[in-house]
């Protein structure tokens, strides 16, 4: 399947699926996109590994038939993608990280979404105000000026926390949400 562009449908579909699992490979294979163009939607997403302490490790272990059968059970049940990241959750909930459910990472990338839209909309407002204010068609007040320049640093700070938020989420884990440095 080739595209003539990669929109936005296809940005959260291709999204999903890398969620799911899928290699960045395969879904650029799959939407017809350069592999560079899924490492930066993933980038973009704040999924993955941006840091250098990223997952690296690897551990081998050995389970009965039961213990197989209850892994599985639970990936399952969990809607995790593989064994791997069961595992991975696992040592994560019992070694105090905050870790999300699916559903509520998905939720907390669609807020995300949603202050991405709601900045670009922010952004055309102020330009066509500051268009019409150049043609003479509206005049801008410094009180209308200081508004907008108020609103852009709110959202850029609120843009700021909600993006440091998902990495300690999925990163760091509970300590580095409740701990008082915030960076």
């Amino acid at each position: 399947m080739i595209l003539k562009s990669f929109a936005s449908k296809h940005k959260k579909d291709a999204s999903n699926m890398l969620l799911e699992g899928a290699s960045a490979k395969a879904v650029a294979e799959k939407y017809g996109v350069h592999v560079s163009t899924i490492y930066g939607l993933r980038k973009d997403m704040g999924h993955g590994h941006s840091k250098a302490d990223r997952a690296s490790h690897v551990v081998t272990l050995r389970l009965s038939d039961e213990e197989f059968q209850a892994l599985n059970a639970f990936v399952l049940d969990a809607g995790l993608p593989s064994r791997t990241a069961a595992i991975r959750s696992l040592i994560r909930a019992a070694t105090g990280f905050l870790e999300l459910r699916r559903e509520e990472y998905l939720d907390l990338s669609e807020v995300r979404a949603e202050l991405k839209a709601q900045g670009r909309n922010l952004n055309q407002i102020a330009r066509a105000l500051n268009k019409a204010a150049f043609k003479g068609q509206a005049k801008l007040t410094a009180q209308d000026k200081g508004f907008l320049s108020d609103l852009k640093r709110a959202y850029v700070a609120l843009d700021g926390r909600l993006a440091t938020a998902f990495r300690e989420v999925r990163q760091k884990g509970r300590d580095a949400l409740h701990s008082g440095d915030r960076t």
